[in-house]
């Protein structure tokens, strides 16, 4: 993103997420936390529909409804995804946040978040994450 990793600096960039699916869960961003987890991160959709998915260490989630011209706060210590549900067109969002902030991509990799958005009868839906059953 060329910007210096320091608090003092912001990060930003956009995503596209494009219509698609693998089996029934629609396309979506890569889940991540921050490397520094107490660091938050505003979203604005610029086109397309779509879910941001949010879940903490302690097993709360969300899920928040992304659509154009709407701005949305995921809180620090969640980790999040865009996930972009039907229509014709893609998931566009700007995204903001610290510029130290940094990825981490390993901590929820390994089972994913607790819930899924997949799509059933045509809709979505939230079901509970098969890797996550005992």
């Amino acid at each position: 993103m060329g910007v210096p990793a320091s608090e003092k600096e912001i990060a930003y960039g956009t995503s596209i997420v494009y219509p698609g699916k693998v089996g029934d869960e629609y396309f979506m961003t890569k889940e991540h936390f921050h490397t520094v987890l107490d660091t938050a991160e505003v979203y604005y959709c610029l086109n397309g529909h779509g879910y941001m998915l949010m879940e903490n260490l302690e097993g709360d989630w969300e899920a928040q409804e992304l659509t154009s011209d709407l701005a949305l706060y995921v809180p620090r210590r969640y980790a999040h995804r865009s996930i972009r549900i039907p229509a014709s067109e893609p998931l566009v969002t700007f995204f903001a946040f610290p510029g130290h902030a940094g990825h981490d991509y390993g901590t929820i990799e390994t089972k994913g978040f607790r819930k899924l958005i997949v799509e059933r009868n045509g809709k979505p839906e939230i079901i509970d994450n098969p890797k996550w059953k005992n």
